[in-house]
């Protein structure tokens, strides 16, 4: 991967996407449990607390979703879905959710095209981040967060080889008034939205 000042420059002229869900979210109860008494599905503290692929530790709030939730469950390691083992992991509690949406200023790390000018491969964006203080997917994640013009990676998935991942940057959301997350929930028990508020019909 490029040098950061290099790596900046070549994604201030990366050409961005724009993205709709559905997506699939999981997570782990606990961190649905903030300081606050309301349950937030969207928090994006988690990531930012204990590091992840794109997420420096300490570095800002970020929001992990997946295309299929297949997709989502490989990646946090929950749940072998497809088994015929029948034997119970214990696991502590889960819970997955459909996330509707719409975001632009997505950066399309799956299109080589595009990691290309980058100087990165999807050897190195799908490989080990924990062993490096600063891995080189944190270091892309930390530089287009600090761009000011991308609001999110589009990344392939380490644990699934034919899923997709998306990271959203959720302090960079408000860059297009049409950007939002929400989460489907027709109950109203687990309801977040971010980014622009519901158009309400007159």
């Amino acid at each position: 991967m490029l040098a950061d000042l290099q790596l900046a420059t070549a994604l201030a002229s990366a050409q961005l996407i724009a993205v709709h869900g559905p997506w699939a979210r999981a997570v782990m109860y606990r961190h649905l449990l903030t300081r606050s008494s309301r349950l937030r599905p969207l928090w994006g503290g988690a990531a930012r607390v204990n590091g992840a692929r794109f997420t420096p530790r300490q570095g800002f709030d970020s929001i992990h979703l997946a295309w299929d939730a297949v997709t989502a469950f490989a990646e946090v390691q929950a749940v072998i879905l497809l088994s015929n083992d029948r034997l119970q992991p214990r696991t502590p509690p889960w819970v997955v959710m459909t996330i509707n949406g719409v975001l632009s200023g997505i950066l399309d790390l799956t299109d080589p095209r595009i990691r290309a000018p980058l100087g990165t491969t999807e050897q190195e964006l799908t490989g080990s981040w924990e062993i490096e203080a600063e891995p080189p997917t944190q270091r892309i994640g930390r530089v287009a967060f600090e761009s000011g013009r991308i609001v999110g990676i589009k990344y392939p998935s380490a644990k699934d080889r034919d899923g997709d991942n998306l990271v959203v940057f959720s302090d960079r959301l408000p860059l297009t008034p049409t950007n939002y997350p929400e989460v489907h929930d027709p109950d109203g028990h687990l309801s977040q939205r971010l980014g622009v508020e519901r158009v309400r019909m007159v």
